[in-house]
């Protein structure tokens, strides 16, 4: 099912919580209001989606310009999510892959040159960052070069305490069109040797481990996300922080 994302936002915006009006009592009597139950978290297929690499902050690059080397020159994307460059100035590089960013460049240098063409290589890269929460010991952020996969996240955040389920384990990822994808691994296998797919994660995904019950991902949601990242899962979930 697909949706706008201002529905995806106010679906999540409220996930996973019921709220209840307590009873009002006056000198002459009391009144109560029935429960208001908020919408559930929406989410979308799963897709085993391989998009391109998009640049993040700290990400370096090599800008090549074949017809004017003079321009040429290695560029850091700044915690603005832009690089500058000679003649064009600042250009925000964040959240593009080399195709968009590319053409982008290509087109900002068309004024200033006959043959404008760009060439973009990924030069080095920053850590990939998820978060892990649930049921580990240290739950937050956890960060690595390269890609890692789910059970090194777990182990990174400390382990699986006694009381989780990691044959259960939540992975929650934004699709490259917006949407909230949901998926569960057995980590179990894995521990046990008994095998299984090592499931890579990419930047800012979710790991929840559940204590008993699936349901109590909507719940950690909103006691941890929405007080740790202070746009809330919103604006996590989308990054358009820049």
């Amino acid at each position: 099912m697909r949706f706008s994302r201002r529905h995806l936002l106010l679906t999540i915006g409220g996930a996973g919580l019921s709220v209840s009006t307590g009873c009002a009592s006056s000198r002459n009597g009391s009144s109560a209001q029935a429960p208001v139950t908020a919408p559930n978290i929406t989410f979308s297929q799963w897709r085993d989606e391989d998009p391109f690499y998009l640049f993040f902050p700290n990400d370096r690059l090599e800008v090549q310009v074949p017809s004017a080397p003079e321009l040429n020159r290695p560029v850091i994307v700044g915690q603005d999510g832009r690089i500058s460059l000679p003649l064009i100035g600042q250009v925000m590089a964040a959240y593009k892959s080399v195709p968009e960013l590319t053409a982008e460049i290509t087109e900002l240098y068309r004024p200033h040159l006959r043959h404008p063409e760009a060439q973009l290589f990924p030069a080095e890269t920053s850590n990939t960052r998820v978060l892990v929460g649930g049921e580990v010991r240290a739950p937050g952020w956890v960060e690595a070069p390269g890609v890692f996969d789910a059970l090194s996240a777990v182990l990174a955040a400390g382990g699986f305490t006694p009381s989780a389920k990691p044959e259960e384990v939540v992975l929650i990822r934004r699709s490259i069109d917006g949407q909230i994808m949901r998926r569960f691994i057995d980590l179990e296998s894995q521990l046990k040797g008994r095998g299984g797919p090592m499931v890579a994660l990419r930047r800012y995904d979710i790991v929840y481990v559940p204590r008993s019950n699936i349901a109590n991902v909507a719940l950690w949601v909103d006691q941890h996300i929405n007080s740790v990242i202070p746009s809330g899962i919103m604006n996590y979930l989308t990054y358009r922080v820049f």
